[in-house]
């Protein structure tokens, strides 16, 4: 027999060993499981980001457990919040509860303790004016604004957590990027907010127009 015939011998042993290994019960093993939080994301907001997994220790046979840790495919568990600011933390009974519930054959031991606070508030929206900073704009010798100052829109509406919103200003004034400026200006300006991830604007630019006049000597 060359080496060759034996090592495929062997691989095929091996194989026939390895199936017929999986098919037993009795294995244990640690799942990430895929996990939904819903809630009514209308009327409320969450300040931390939500996991999206949870950890579990699960029973079954080799096959099930490899096709766990191997695929994202699973179902993933829908957690429904009905009342988001009384919830702190998930809870572990009612997850293991469904949890076992969706899978129905595989085996759950436990949910290992998940540290993930959570952290809701109420959704809410602001209107603020915007103006143009008018003392800001940069203009040529002798030249001068000689019109009223248009913004379309004139107002914008964020939308985030109801603490963080109560840190805005009611009014934002517009930089007027021109230099030396000895023409009309007629042109998108950036809407310049305070950075948080978790506020909304409906716009990102205004429309600033105006004109400029030479001071007769």
């Amino acid at each position: 027999m060359n080496i060759r015939t034996l090592v495929l011998c062997f691989l095929a042993a091996f194989v026939i060993w390895l199936l017929n290994s999986l098919n037993k019960s009795g294995y244990s093993a640690k799942i990430n499981y895929p996990l939904t939080i819903k809630y009514n994301d209308s009327l409320y907001i969450s300040t931390k980001p939500l996991p999206k997994q949870l950890n579990v220790s699960m029973s079954s046979t080799g096959w099930d457990l490899l096709k766990y840790n191997l695929f994202s495919n699973a179902t993933p568990l829908v957690y429904e919040i009905d009342n988001p600011l009384k919830i702190n933390r998930l809870d572990n009974a009612s997850l293991l509860e469904s949890l076992t519930n969706l899978l129905q054959r595989p085996k759950l031991n436990y949910i290992l303790a998940d540290t993930t606070t959570l952290h809701f508030e109420r959704r809410q929206k602001k209107i603020i004016k915007l103006k143009v900073d008018s003392l800001g704009i940069d203009l040529q010798k002798n030249f001068v604004v000689s019109s009223l100052i248009n913004i379309s829109p004139n107002e914008i509406v964020l939308d985030g957590p109801e603490s963080v919103l109560k840190e805005y200003e009611n009014v934002i004034y517009l930089k007027v990027p021109a230099k030396r400026l000895a023409t009309n200006f007629d042109d998108k300006v950036i809407i310049s907010l305070p950075s948080n991830t978790f506020v909304k604007s409906n716009v990102e630019k205004a429309l600033v127009s105006f004109e400029v006049a030479e001071l007769l000597k």
